[in-house]
């Protein structure tokens, strides 16, 4: 089994953004504790606030920590003095000294106060967040479009050091007030992120308060009533407009579970982040990609530059140097760490294989060839465009390149001619009625519709008609569809359909491509992969999606959607029934092993995930089939850990690479980077994964390459993504239906059982 392993993987040096601290010789940090006649929590308080002044002389520095006081100091133990003093019986508080430390969970709490203490005192900085730093006078500005970008640094405490990387921060010119009168819409503001201009700081927008002015009154913090605008002009001078809203917003108080309100006034606010209409320029976007996206030498740089500023940082009040005080240092040199390469081994198609590790790869165009598994029988479809012109050549172009494409993919379903049908104008109703009307004349040929090629007027992202295009296949028809852009078959007109082809291949229950060489544990026993993702958005209904594989290549799927459903109560539970039972449908006996993806973890939402859903999965095979074995794993894309190829002049590391070092990867719970895709722009991002829970002993290796492999099945793209295909499956049926159901439909846009049964991507 280890050969086998070892043959998988091959070991790489890579350098990475982690810093690590160093005790300075003969230097040693020392834990103290207060002593009391009378000991409780309360009197240690109160005697640590009573003399935090004597302490300061005899310990010069130190950090009090879970009623644990540290200092790099060393003295003997001795009487501070009393409690309740005047009184008979004195409550004696003696500083005592426990050990001296060196390493471990305490050096650790240690590290990380000082780390807040060293991002908290940078000059010339503006903190946003826990973790992040900008410096406003590096700022690039788009004067045209009305925002500018800040450079920064992300530093986040990991074990013994820390994590440098770059971060960047977009702040548009306009003001909420600016875009709220050109908008009228103040739902639109919830959610998004303000800084204030008068003192850089960030906030969250909770409410736009319509009913509110800054002729309002309020209470200041030293307890006089005043107007918003007299405060404004007192503390700032600055002169406010009267007719504009309130902005609502909640802050979570240190150390309290109780929120504090405040509000915000919007002429003060700038607004964060790039509007859809910059979104949507690609000249813009590719000039701010240059800025957010450096390259693997400049992020080293940086790291390193910001590793010499955390080590000269001044105490603030004093010339001490921060670090020294406490005889450390962090190295200015990233860490060199030992990763290994899984071999990604060969995609499979209908007439040939792929190797994936060739230096000539080009997936683009290898794909393109006849495809793994085809749907077998002829298919009745309908091609409907739109009547003018421009629709007619746009049709003319598609028929003549989809005729070569079946020919070159020996696509035989689609041997038969197409109804096709034109659409007289671009309105939702008639495009409803012309489906209809279709969908009657099959019905009387006793045929049943099972594709629609819909060729649209309008731009990428923005065409009128594309819901409605979906709604109907949806829910009217009951079928998988395609919407095609007119605009999108102007150039590059073949490969555009090879594309669409397999695409409409994976929609039809086909399977454009398989990987070789999975995890001989999960061929050589029924093993069904799933992910689940909720779609949760501001003032928008919940949904729940669950995928999961039905074949032993990992490559056909069951998609569930659950309306107004989240992670909690028995919605999982429920979703891994019905995929226990569709896997034995298919395959006449359960699956023995399970995989459940789950994305978007942190850190603090692990015990969420443990205790609200693992459950739920617990419970459903305990009742379906016990036999089954549970592997539980997360991923987290949000990660300041980066990877570059070690060498003279760092690049991004090839696709398949793992770092698990202990050095890096913390927890109890088995975890590791993977960089599975390959980028050619910016910084390669990896995803961490952790493996929470497992009843399959020694799986680890197992399910890195199971991870890194399912990377390759996303029939949307040619090449590895940077998540398995299941997650990236659920997250695309989960915003699908998602961002188009509206709560006044009449008829819901979710997909009607007679699809859902069909277990094919109508989604992608």
């Amino acid at each position: 089994m280890q050969q086998q392993q070892d043959k998988q993987f091959k070991t790489v040096k890579v350098k990475s953004n982690f810093h690590q601290f160093q005790l300075l010789p003969n230097r040693q940090i020392h834990r103290y504790k207060i002593e009391l006649t009378s000991y409780s929590d309360i009197n240690v308080q109160n005697a640590i606030t009573t003399y935090r002044e004597k302490l300061s002389q005899c310990l010069i520095t130190f950090y009090c920590i879970n009623f644990n006081i540290y200092s790099p100091t060393k003295i003997a133990s001795q009487v501070l003095g009393g409690l309740n003093e005047g009184e008979e019986i004195q409550n004696v508080v003696t500083l005592k000294f426990i050990e001296s430390i060196e390493s471990g969970a305490k050096l650790q709490q240690i590290l990380s106060r000082i780390v807040k203490q060293i991002i908290s005192t940078q000059q010339g900085m503006v903190q946003i967040g826990k973790d992040k730093l900008f410096w406003p006078k590096k700022s690039h500005s788009f004067h045209e479009h009305k925002f500018e970008i800040w450079e920064g640094v992300q530093i986040v405490q990991k074990q013994f050091g820390v994590v440098i990387d770059c971060a960047y921060k977009i702040l548009r010119q306009n003001t909420l007030l600016d875009d709220l009168l050109i908008t009228k819409e103040v739902d639109r503001y919830e959610g998004m992120i303000v800084m204030t201009k008068y003192n850089q700081k960030f906030y969250k927008v909770d409410l736009i308060e319509t009913g509110m002015s800054p002729k309002d009154l309020f209470v200041t913090e030293n307890g006089q009533e005043t107007t918003f605008k007299e405060y404004y002009k007192l503390r700032y001078n600055i002169k406010l407009t009267d007719k504009q809203p309130l902005i609502k917003t909640m802050l979570k108080l240190k150390g309290k579970q109780e929120e504090k309100v405040i509000y915000l006034i919007p002429e003060l606010c700038q607004l964060t982040g790039l509007n859809e209409t910059v979104k949507n320029n690609f000249s813009v976007m590719r000039e701010v990609a240059k800025i957010t996206k450096p390259n693997a030498y400049d992020r080293i740089d940086l790291s390193e530059k910001f590793a010499k500023q955390m080590n000269s940082t001044v105490k603030k009040g004093s010339n001490a140097n921060l670090l020294d005080t406490w005889g450390l240092k962090l190295n200015n040199v990233s860490m060199n760490v030992e990763a290994k390469t899984v071999r990604p081994g060969t995609l499979m198609m209908g007439n040939e294989e792929i190797d994936l590790s060739s230096s000539n790869l080009n997936l683009d165009q290898q794909t393109q060839k006849k495809m793994y598994q085809m749907p077998e029988k002829k298919l009745v479809w309908v091609l409907i465009h739109y009547y003018k012109e421009k629709g007619q050549e746009a049709k003319k172009l598609l028929l003549e390149n989809m005729k070569q494409a079946i020919s070159e993919y020996q696509f035989y379903g689609f041997y038969s001619q197409p109804i096709v049908k034109q659409l007289q104008e671009e309105r939702e109703k008639t495009l409803i009625q012309l489906c209809d009307d279709i969908n009657k004349e099959c019905e009387q040929k006793q045929q049943k519709i099972e594709f629609i090629i819909f060729l649209l007027p309008g731009q990428k992202r923005n065409s009128r008609l594309y819901r409605c295009a979906k709604y109907i296949s949806l829910q009217k028809i009951g079928c998988p569809s395609q919407v095609v852009l007119e605009d999108t078959l102007s150039k590059n007109t073949r490969s555009i359909i090879n594309k669409i082809m397999v695409q409409i291949c994976a929609k039809l229950g086909g399977v454009p491509w398989a990987i070789d060489k999975l995890p001989k544990i999960f061929q050589q026993q029924h093993t069904m992969i799933c992910a689940a993702e909720c779609y949760d958005r501001l003032h928008q209904i919940k949904h729940l999606a669950f995928c999961s594989t039905v074949d032993k290549n990992m490559t056909k799927y069951h998609s569930q959607i659950q309306k107004g459903a989240d992670y909690k109560g028995d919605n999982l539970k429920k979703c891994l029934i019905t995929a226990m039972e569709i896997y034995k449908e298919k395959n006449m006996v359960f699956p023995q092993i399970i995989v459940i993806y789950r994305d978007g973890v942190s850190d603090g939402q692990i015990p969420v995930v443990l205790g609200d859903e693992f459950p739920q999965y617990d419970q459903a095979i305990k009742q379906i089939n016990p036999q089954s074995k549970l592997v539980l794993v997360i991923c987290n894309k949000r990660v300041a850990g980066k990877f570059y190829q070690a060498g003279h002049r760092p690049d991004n590391p090839a696709s398949g690479t793992i770092v698990d070092s202990k050095e890096i990867c913390e927890g109890q719970q088995p975890n590791f980077y993977l960089i599975s895709q390959i980028t050619r722009q910016g910084t390669s991002q990896p995803t961490l994964y952790k493996i929470l829970h497992s009843d399959l002993p020694n799986i680890e290796d197992d399910i890195k390459v199971l991870t890194y492999k399912l990377c390759w099945l996303y029939y949307n793209f040619a090449g590895p993504i940077k998540i398995p295909a299941p997650v990236r499956y659920a997250h695309c049926l989960s915003e699908f239906i998602g961002t188009r159901y509206q709560r006044n439909d009449k008829d819901p846009f979710i997909p009607i059982e007679e699809l859902v049964k069909k277990g094919v991507l109508f989604y992608i």
